[in-house]
């Protein structure tokens, strides 16, 4: 016998218990077998979990691997295909055999064993086409909130493994009702459509079909007669820019495989006759849903979130408009998919309807069980949070988990930017007196304020003096950390001096790249002879009217004004811009009594006495090289 049995234990009744066998299982072979790639690994598993599930008495020492094969391919000649010869030796078929055997699998809910290997399989089979599996628990919220009924018809046109039809049928299992629609997945990859077949043939046996093809085929009969009959669509597509179509076949049956042009005069896009030389799947796969949806259907769909924020894709939006209204978007961390890619993501839900209105619920997603390195626990050991339970128990009540948004502008759809201007503007948020409410714009209007951006000097000027080049990196907890290495000569320095004119008090604030976006730091004494780079702006206070700098720094940095500075960034890929929606920043104006000036002092106080320790130390300071 093979020491799993020391580590289980038994009786073997909730899905996480039958996850960590298989998880046993999996990990034994990954490190004991002759085969240490995921999919095969995964397939060989699936196999002798399919035979064990479906034999009626399993002789541990009978059990030759083409006998195997050859019942398999007996009892499930759907997907006979997916029965090819064992890669594993035949130890080890006897090992998962054996160790399946420990426990009543036979007489185990089917569901509760497809639930428990689709979560092994999901996160161990990376796609090298655009394929990144969906999270277990944003799974879940999704189909929480399509909220499907017992006989719809349910779709997901890129099922991969079949994780989104699998969850629909298991929350119905889960309330204890039967489910009498179907299932329908469409995978073009051949092994993932095999997999799902066979992970679905454990699950549930019935009121499912699985077709290898490709989904974007819309010719092709076999998925031409699921256009216009599905009542759910939910689904993950392939994403990336090195993956796009330019099968003319293909694209001639989408309005998105078409060039369009913006028409100035009607304020809309308008489809040309020429057909694109290349379109992102995703792209065609927003089309594909409302193609595949019946009138009254809804779609759940996962998109990088540059479909959101771009102008020159605004042909999507006003597409969707006349054909569908929407009800719903979670705006997701961007460690969704990492560390398989740092792409952000949104997750948008609609119904197709020729009904449209301009409001819809928002969710804004800022931990989703792991960090960017994949990891489930922090550095101190405790769960990462994860934000879509609740997301998905709590839909459609709007409950500060679910806020009110609507279109501000018809092009730019961001989630979390679309937020209700009301969630910005409530005083009783914050830790001092409020007495209302101003934008920068206003500000700036009001020539109060004063906003521009630095200058990019070049690398071959790093290192080439002792001026700071202050960089988006250099901000950090309130203080300019330069890089010493980075620095510039005189020369740099005068060119970009008068352009720049850095004063003390002048607040910086990063604009643009991948994570800090909105972080504030000032110039205070000592430190104007600098120059600063182009992806960060420089602030500067004209009056003290409103605010004086201090204050303005201090309110920059308040946790809802924070949240609010991320709602108006937009991320096109990898990189984030703030760009002039800074300007419509809503900053709370404080009731200046005792209480404010205090806190004020301090913070003053504070920051001038570190500044001070600062320069002091770096005196004593001394670089070289070696």
């Amino acid at each position: 016998m093979s020491n799993i049995q020391k580590d289980i234990n038994f009786p073997i009744d909730t899905k996480e218990e039958y996850l960590e066998v298989f998880k046993t299982i999996y990990y034994h072979l990954y490190s004991n077998s002759n085969v240490s790639w995921a999919e095969i690994l995964i397939k060989d598993i699936s196999k002798v979990l399919l035979y064990c599930l479906s034999k009626d008495k399993i002789d541990e020492d009978l059990n030759k691997p083409e006998e195997i094969l050859s019942f398999l391919k007996q009892s499930y000649p759907n997907i006979e295909s997916f029965f090819t010869p064992f890669e594993l030796g035949d130890i080890h078929i006897k090992y998962v055999i054996e160790n399946l055997g420990h426990f009543n699998i036979k007489n185990a809910p089917s569901h509760i064993i497809g639930d428990a290997f689709q979560t092994l399989v999901g996160p161990n089979l990376r796609g090298d086409k655009g394929q990144f599996f969906t999270p277990k628990t944003v799974v879940a919220a999704l189909i929480k909130i399509l909220s499907p009924k017992t006989t719809d018809v349910i779709c997901d046109p890129a099922c991969g493994t079949g994780g989104f039809l699998i969850e629909s049928v298991s929350q119905f299992f889960n309330k204890n009702e039967k489910y009498n629609g179907e299932l329908i997945g469409i995978e073009k990859d051949d092994f993932l459509a095999n997999t799902a077949n066979a992970i679905l043939e454990i699950y549930t046996k019935e009121n499912f079909k699985v077709l290898n093809e490709n989904s974007l085929d819309i010719d092709n009969p076999r998925l031409k007669e699921l256009l216009g009959t599905i009542d759910i669509v939910v689904t993950n597509p392939p994403f990336g820019a090195k993956i796009g179509i330019n099968d003319k076949n293909i694209l001639k049956n989408f309005d998105f495989g078409y060039s369009w042009i913006f028409n100035n005069e009607k304020n809309i896009y308008s489809k040309t006759k020429q057909i694109l030389k290349e379109q992102s799947p995703q792209i065609l796969f927003l089309e594909l849903c409302l193609k595949l949806l019946k009138d009254g259907g809804k779609a759940a769909i996962v998109l990088p979130e540059g479909i959101f924020g771009n102008k020159g894709l605004g042909f999507i939006w006003d597409y969707l408009r006349d054909k569908a209204r929407i009800l719903a978007m979670i705006d997701c961390p961007r460690t969704l998919f990492q560390p398989s890619t740092d792409v952000k993501t949104n997750i948008l839900v609609f119904e197709k309807t020729t009904s449209n209105n301009n409001s819809f619920l928002v969710s804004v997603a800022k931990n989703c069980g792991h960090d960017k390195r994949g990891r489930f626990n922090d550095n101190n050991g405790l769960k990462i949070k994860d934000d879509f339970v609740e997301i998905g128990n709590s839909y459609p009540i709007e409950n500060g988990i679910w806020k009110e948004a609507y279109v501000k502008d018809k092009y730019y759809v961001v989630p979390r930017y679309s937020i209700s201007a009301n969630n910005w503007s409530e005083k009783s948020k914050y830790d001092f007196p409020v007495q209302g409410f101003i934008s920068i714009e206003q500000l700036i209007k009001q020539k109060e304020l004063q906003i521009k951006k630095g200058n990019e000097v070049g690398s071959e000027a790093y290192g080439t003096g002792d001026i700071p080049f202050i960089r988006t990196s250099d901000l950090i907890n309130l203080e300019i950390n330069f890089d010493p290495t980075k620095s510039v000569s005189k020369d740099i320095f005068s060119r970009y001096a008068k352009l720049q004119s850095i004063r003390q008090f002048d607040i910086l604030m990063v604009a643009d790249g991948r994570y800090r976006i909105g972080k504030t730091s000032m110039i205070l004494e000592g430190m104007t002879e600098c120059v600063v780079q182009s992806h960060v702006k420089i602030i500067r206070v004209l009056k003290n009217k409103t605010f004086t700098p201090f204050e303005l720094l201090y309110i920059l940095n308040q946790k809802e004004v924070v949240e609010q500075i991320r709602s108006l960034i937009f991320i096109q890929s990898t990189l984030g811009s703030i760009g002039n929606r800074l300007n419509e920043l809503l900053l709370p104006i404080p009731i200046k009594n005792e209480q404010w000036e205090s806190q004020i002092s301090d913070f003053e106080t504070t920051l001038k006495e570190r500044n001070n320790l600062l320069h002091k130390l770096n005196r004593l300071s001394y670089e070289y090289e070696l």
